[in-house]
């Protein structure tokens, strides 16, 4: 009964590293990524205070927020920066202006009609939006 029990903890020693490292929380980190930043304008203008959304066909979305000149950068999660590898449909909301409506026509957030193709390793993406 022992050599059963000592095979057992002696094959979960084994199993254990491995499912980690094939899940990607081992020293992977997570999925391989694709750094992405870029500029918004929006009427040749920079757009402050803009979010961003990347939302892959399957998987988790990326988000960044547009600096004063209309530069953001994509988080993942609040550990990982960048987006998943692949195509993705790309929502752009504005904070609200005024008058308490979003400033940007629909066609680049409820009815987007934005698409980016990211790919490992660094990825600049500008959108020059118009009304």
């Amino acid at each position: 009964m022992n050599s059963t029990i000592c095979n057992f903890k002696s094959s979960l020693l084994v199993l254990i590293p491995l499912l980690f490292s094939l899940s990607g929380c081992g020293g992977s980190g997570g999925p391989s990524m694709g750094q992405v930043n870029g500029n918004i304008t929006f009427d040749g203008k920079p757009l402050a205070g803009a979010t961003v959304t990347f939302e892959p066909e399957s998987g988790s979305p990326s988000k960044g927020l547009t600096d004063p000149d209309g530069n953001y950068e994509l988080q993942y999660s609040p550990q990982m920066a960048g987006a998943e590898p692949g195509k993705h449909k790309v929502v752009i909301r504005t904070a609200t202006d005024s008058a308490g409506k979003e400033a940007l026509p629909a066609k680049y957030h409820d009815a987007t009609e934005l698409t980016a193709e990211v790919v490992k390793g660094p990825n600049i993406i500008n959108f020059d939006l118009t009304k």
